[in-house]
Order: C-alpha cells, then sequence, then structure tokens
C-alpha cells in the first residue's frame, strides 16, 4: 500500500469501490490496518452525494461494515439503527 494511503481517511465513490482489491472486507480490513478511514460516498463522486434514502442503503454490499457519507442523518439514523 503506498505510505500517502496510511494514517488518513479515503472518500470512495460507490461507482468505483467494486475496482478497490478485496472489497469491502479485505479492503476495509487493510485500510484499518493502516489507520486509514474509509467513507463510502453515493454514486460517482460527484457533489456531495450521500445514502440519503433507504433504497440507498439497500444498494451497499451485505455486511458492509464500513462508513458512509449521508447528508440526511436525520433519515438515516433511524433506519441504520434497524440494521
Amino acid at each position: 500500500m503506498p505510505s500517502t494511503c496510511e494514517n488518513t481517511q479515503l472518500h470512495i465513490p460507490e461507482k468505483y469501490a467494486s475496482y478497490m482489491w478485496g472489497y469491502p472486507s479485505k479492503f476495509l480490513n487493510r485500510m484499518a490496518n493502516a489507520n486509514t478511514r474509509v467513507i463510502l460516498v453515493a454514486g460517482d463522486g460527484g457533489w456531495s452525494e450521500g445514502f440519503d434514502e433507504k433504497q440507498d442503503l439497500e444498494r451497499l454490499p451485505k455486511n458492509y461494515s464500513g462508513s458512509i457519507w449521508t447528508n440526511r442523518i436525520d433519515k438515516i439514523s433511524p433506519i441504520l439503527k434497524e440494521y
């Protein structure tokens, strides 16, 4: 892993996440071991796209354990508590 990816935070667009080696679990574990937080951003990484509705969350990989970006925590938080 490049040293520039250590001890930082990466925002990965949903559209490109599947290209990350071992995505989701192995990739997230590898980043965690490098002290790097991964935030999955909805769509293709356009301006502040977030997982803002229930149907957005349904696109996440099964058993996804990483962080997500949202612009509507008021809507998403109650839904995530159900998972």
